[in-house]
């Protein structure tokens, strides 16, 4: 991994601008799908599954509707399974790989939809389509690691990329408002050709100025401790038997003196000074100190970094393993969880409940979310008994989505900043429910409450799962856990099919029973969610107090060194 310190702001602020650009473009705009329907329904796509004189009405027939949301359902399937696989790629070559690989892809789906309507062999809208969100994550998750490379603004680049991702559903939006506007003339074979230039643009502005590894934060504290230790143990070669050399400066309180300037006769006393000397800049419970109070501060941070950790993990740690500085860390431990299960394995870190409750959340989130954007339109049409309402309230969501995810970024950045991880997933909690009852009544106030929540929850939920595994369990295994998380999401997508037959062929059309199933289960999960992540962080909190405690012998007080070097004279 790369030390943010060894590339320059400029090239660094570049590289989080070029990610965000492409997020904005390519990241996820096949979520923008209710725009692009509305097009391709006006084109005629799948129209032979309905009858004649429902295409002459305007009537979107239950097959032609299943059809259409099967696309985006099998999209959205990919997208998070495809996370895994980027995860792998990612944790094993590099972000500049995976900015080649969704280049390519981006370049193929949409070359693929260009031609969809002329090439009957396979159904180039499906595949092309899914070939679109395959590619997404590869420009998306990769850019996740460029949050270290501004660590004390990393909830911030983390809202921004997320944002960006968010807002992408407004390429498809862009679209449908200049296909409107020039009367069908622009058409999607033009719109697919012209998208290809941003594909080009990932794979030219990877190759030229994205890092070929991801950005590691430290300011090397645990690397400037190990090579005190090394240097201390071979010019003063501390042992049992002689201290010869190593002499403690009362005007520093603990740093080491010239070593021509104190002899010592070896002695019981010496030995237990030997021993007591190398277990203060030896470990995670060593300081070095030095006259400067500010360096004190920072390596006392080791120490706590520690106590974030189990008691059967921190008497393992060593003294490379947290490598924050103070006003990063600070704005760290304001969540209460970080570093919880930091250092660990990726499966040890999924066997845990962190992971288990993390998933089902996301599971059941993510289902509800892509479900509303398949079928906002359907849904408001039979609530409000009239498809020229829904339509508007479509038109209106259109726009609302991509808008939420730019006004989300400031709000997100802000909250996952500042507040506790179980504060986020209170509030989380909170809209979630807020949100599912207001989507089953036949009122404007409700049905635009509704929206006006959905596009906000949707890009803060994203981003609060990235920022939750970032601090929790690590960017060296960021990869594999989120492209994990996913890929099980995913595939429980598959379940919004299974809404749509249930709610067109048994339901006549009702959505509110599956609407009322899915925010239950939600509530009830995102509660046990609450509850656990806010008892760790207790847990965590008690367990550095007490870990301050045991280490309590190793903090060196004024007069500690003259009074420590008279017992050994005597």
């Amino acid at each position: 991994m790369v030390n943010y310190h060894e590339v320059s702001v400029t090239r660094r602020a570049l590289q989080v601008a070029c990610a965000f650009f492409w997020c904005l473009l390519a990241a996820g705009p096949i979520f923008g799908f209710a725009a692009l329907k509305t097009v391709w329904i006006h084109e005629g796509v799948y129209a032979d599954l309905c009858s004649a004189e429902d295409n002459a009405q305007g009537f979107i027939c239950s097959s032609r509707e299943i059809h259409l949301n099967f696309i985006f359902t099998c999209a959205a399937v990919v997208t998070n399974i495809a996370g895994v696989v980027v995860g792998i790629i990612l944790d094993r070559f590099g972000p500049q790989i995976c900015g080649y690989a969704g280049g390519a892809l981006i370049f193929a789906g949409a070359l693929m939809l260009a031609f969809a309507d002329t090439i009957s062999l396979l159904d180039l809208y499906v595949w092309g389509y899914i070939t679109l969100a395959f590619g997404g994550p590869f420009v998306f998750i990769s850019s996740f690691q460029l949050s270290n490379a501004f660590p004390a603004y990393s909830g911030l680049i983390l809202a921004l990329l997320t944002g960006a991702f968010d807002s992408s559903t407004a390429v498809y939006l862009v679209y449908r408002l200049i296909y409107n506007e020039s009367g069908g003339k622009f058409h999607p074979k033009a719109f697919f050709l012209l998208y290809l230039i941003i594909p080009v643009s990932i794979i030219v502005a990877s190759w030229l100025l994205m890092p070929k590894e991801s950005y590691k934060p430290m300011t090397n504290i645990g690397k400037f401790l190990e090579e005190e230790e090394e240097d201390l143990d071979e010019d003063y070669q501390l042992d049992a038997n002689s201290i010869d050399g190593v002499a403690i400066d009362a005007r520093t309180a603990g740093g080491v003196a010239d070593p021509k300037t104190v002899t010592s006769s070896p002695s019981p006393s010496a030995e237990l000074a030997a021993e007591h000397i190398h277990s203060i800049h030896n470990g995670a419970a060593s300081s070095i100190s030095t006259s400067d109070d500010d360096e004190d501060d920072e390596v006392r941070l080791v120490d706590e970094n520690a106590a974030l950790l189990s008691k059967t993990d921190r008497r393992n740690i060593s003294p490379g393993q947290y490598e924050y500085d103070s006003e990063e860390m600070q704005k760290l431990k304001i969540s209460g969880v970080w570093g919880a299960l930091h250092g660990r394995s990726a499966l040890a870190q999924i066997k845990t409940p962190w992971f288990t409750i993390l998933c089902l959340f996301t599971m059941i989130q993510m289902l509800r979310l892509n479900y509303f954007v398949a079928t906002v339109r359907s849904q408001y049409d039979f609530i409000f008994q009239s498809p020229e309402i829904a339509q508007r309230i479509n038109e209106v969501f259109d726009v609302a989505l991509p808008v939420g995810g730019v006004i989300t970024v400031p709000i997100a950045g802000y909250i996952l900043d500042n507040k506790s991880m179980a504060t986020s997933i209170a509030l989380l909690l909170v809209m979630g429910t807020t949100m599912g009852i207001l989507g089953n009544f036949p009122s404007y106030i409700a049905a635009y409450g509704n929206i006006g929540i959905f596009v906000i929850y949707r890009s803060f939920f994203y981003t609060t799962v990235s920022d939750y595994v970032a601090k929790v369990f690590g960017f060296d295994t960021f990869g594999k856990i989120y492209g994990f998380i996913s890929t099980v999401s995913g595939l429980f997508n598959f379940g919004q099919s299974g809404l749509d037959h249930l709610t067109h062929r048994v339901l006549h059309r009702d959505p509110r029973p599956g609407n009322i199933g899915l925010v239950t289960v939600s509530t009830a999960v995102g509660a046990w969610f609450v509850w656990y992540v806010a008892k760790q962080a207790r847990r965590i909190k008690r367990s550095a107090l007490e870990f301050e405690a045991e280490q309590a012998t190793a903090l060196r007080m004024p007069g500690y060194a003259s009074s420590f070097m008279s017992s050994i004279e005597y």
